[in-house]
């Protein structure tokens, strides 16, 4: 049968032809190949579920409904585009609670943004005419009676959620519906959201430990052990530094000459380590590097467990008669940090509400001037000290006046987001450098250990045309195994120890990495990092921008395909970029796997409150001063 092109146009099939067409923009934003057409007509078929719905319903003000709904569908779309520009994964219900970070940070957020995504806006006043157009010629037919077909329509419903959404065959095909199908794909985000808060927990403590000592492999030693005893401890968080800037040339000029200097005497330098961060980014960083355990995927840790009892680097510090304080040059709310750092085991919170704000960069407080407030705070201390500071300057999208830009692009570099990284980042060495010069006038440089480390890349490898330039730059591919890749050096004055350990590790390791050297004792088993000084095997899993189960370990790096299974998995030699076979790696798979659901056990049942009992001098509402 021949319909008539004109028919066509005024039907309701024009909403479904226009929707299947969004649908195209959205499945290439997202990278899901249009070869496979699958996803589009089953989000096709919810449509007109949706559609039929609405326009056959008795419900008042049904058409203004309709509009907010498709609206709402459309802005989840460019949310999940920007989203996956981002974090190579679609939004989920659970961040929708860290909206307020990304508010906090517009400048970074509008650079996120894919121009092509504002095309997912574009149908709704179309979709809307001919929604509008249906009702107008449908009025005199009799409307559709909820009351008689409920019955029908839930028994169906109920019959496509159970097969699509909990998947009782443990089937692959849907699998890959649930990870990347629009609508599944949401509606099972929201069922195992649900799901995961309803659901007993029945792991036992013992179960986490035994799990623990199958997956967390710690390697004890005596190198270098207690070679930071008794001095002061300054641990350096660095805003988006990854590795391949350390001892690297642009255009004639050293990028990071101070770094370079501080590695080559009294330093231990870890060229092979790797951010294992969650969406909480900055402030999961640092929560992995303090306590040695995985972030979660759903939020940051700050907020979801505030108020469990830690026995990390804060508080071991103080242990020892430290005392511990943390700097930071932004709001004392971002992150939740004001409110989780007393449960860290800080005593004291210098944020940008009490610091000097005078000189501001791109989202805080300069780089510059918070080391040389940070050297002011240190000269009033009494005794010793531990002190964490997280930098800002080189913040993503890498903003900075031409006057403290000293670093000389190449003109097709400028206005790039290449040329603004490199440019943030050379200044954070000059202050690095002028940091390290006023703890040596200060007379403080010889009693203080320095720990320095990136806290996540700079340069995402699935945004603009980082892949591109960087693979140009580098003269190799430039993957997630260099993108993850950051340094971390630890700095004794005096110990004629210089250094590098190339024993592959992550954030998930600095908390024993670093008691070591200053000789401090862990004492509770809830450790899943190892001493990377004494390790010989290194092993780190990762949470966000590559799927759970994706890991390193040693010199392969592993990337689990987005449906959690191996078939469209991928895994690569290291040192020589060469592809090997990923179904090799179903042992280290199930690893990853079972240290990021061990990581979360110990958190969800508070496990380390029975080994450790912490007094804090307020309750969580009541932040540091």
């Amino acid at each position: 049968m021949i319909i008539h092109v004109k028919k066509i146009i005024k039907s309701p099939y024009m909403i479904l032809l226009l929707f299947a067409a969004k649908l195209m923009i959205y499945y290439s934003l997202i990278d899901v190949s249009l070869k496979d057409i699958t996803f589009i007509l089953l989000s096709v078929i919810a449509m007109g579920i949706i559609f039929i719905c609405f326009s056959r319903s008795k419900l008042k003000r049904k058409k203004g409904l309709f509009l907010i709904v498709y609206s709402l569908l459309s802005l989840l779309m460019f949310a999940d585009s920007m989203y996956y520009n981002y974090y190579n994964q679609t939004v989920s219900i659970k961040q929708l609670w860290q909206a307020a970070n990304v508010a906090a940070v517009p400048d970074s957020f509008v650079a996120t943004l894919i121009p092509a995504s504002f095309l997912l806006y574009l149908d709704i006043p179309f979709v809307y005419y001919f929604f509008k157009k249906h009702i107008k010629e449908d009025q005199g037919k009799n409307g559709w009676s909820f009351k008689k077909e409920i019955k029908y329509i839930v028994a169906g419903l109920c019959a496509v959620f159970a097969l699509l959404v909990i998947n009782p065959l443990d089937s692959v095909a849907i699998d890959k519906v649930n990870s990347v199908e629009f609508f599944t794909n949401h509606v099972n985000d929201v069922y195992n959201a649900i799901t995961e808060n309803i659901v007993t927990n029945d792991v036992s403590a013992e179960d986490v430990l035994d799990a623990v000592e199958d997956v967390a492999v710690q390697n004890p030693g005596n190198l270098l052990h207690g070679i930071g005893l008794g001095k002061n401890l300054v641990v350096i968080q660095v805003e988006a530094l990854q590795n391949f800037v350390i001892n690297a040339e642009y255009n004639g000029q050293v990028l990071t000459p101070n770094l370079n200097a501080f590695i080559k005497k009294d330093t231990v330098y870890f060229d092979r380590y790797y951010s294992n961060i969650g969406k909480g980014n900055t402030a999961d960083a640092e929560f992995s590097s303090l306590n040695s355990l995985y972030p979660v995927i759903d939020r940051e840790c700050y907020t979801l467990y505030q108020d469990n009892t830690f026995n990390g680097l804060p508080w071991l510090m103080r242990d020892l008669g430290y005392h511990s304080f943390a700097i930071h040059g932004y709001k004392g709310e971002f992150w939740n940090r004001e409110a989780a750092y007393p449960g860290q085991g800080f005593e004291d919170f210098y944020s940008m509400e009490d610091l000097n704000a005078s000189d501001i960069i791109g989202l805080g407080i300069s780089d510059k001037s918070m080391f040389k407030q940070a050297v002011d705070i240190f000269k009033g201390e009494k005794g010793p000290f531990f002190s964490f500071i997280i930098t800002l300057t080189s913040h993503h999208p890498f903003l900075i006046d031409p006057k403290d830009a000293t670093l000389k692009l190449k003109e097709e570099d400028t206005d790039t987001k290449f040329g603004g990284y490199l440019q943030t980042i050379h200044y954070m060495d000059e202050a690095f450098g002028q940091f390290i010069q006023e703890l040596k006038d200060a007379g403080l440089y010889d009693n203080t250990v320095i720990a320095l480390y990136g806290d996540h890349h700079g340069l995402n490898v699935g945004m603009d045309n980082n892949a591109e330039i960087m693979s140009n730059y580098l003269g190799r591919t430039y993957d997630y195994d260099e993108m993850l890749r950051v340094p971390m050096m630890i700095h004794v004055p005096n110990s004629n120890i210089t250094k590098t350990i190339s024993t592959t590790g992550g954030q998930i390791d600095f908390l024993p990495t670093v008691a070591n050297i200053m000789g401090i004792d862990i004492n509770q088993p809830y450790v899943l990092g190892q001493d990377l000084v004494n390790a010989k095997d290194g092993f780190v899993a990762f949470t966000a921008y590559l799927f759970g189960g994706s890991f390193v370990h040693n010199n392969v790096m592993f990337e689990i395909s987005r449906e959690g299974v191996f078939e469209g998995s991928r895994a690569w030699d290291i040192n020589t970029h060469q592809p090997l076979d990923a179904t090799a790696y179903e042992e280290d798979y199930n690893r990853a796997v079972r240290l990021k659901q061990t990581s979360k056990e110990i958190l969800d049942q508070n496990l380390i409150a029975d080994y450790v009992q912490r007094d804090l001098p307020g309750t969580s509402d009541q932040p540091i001063e």
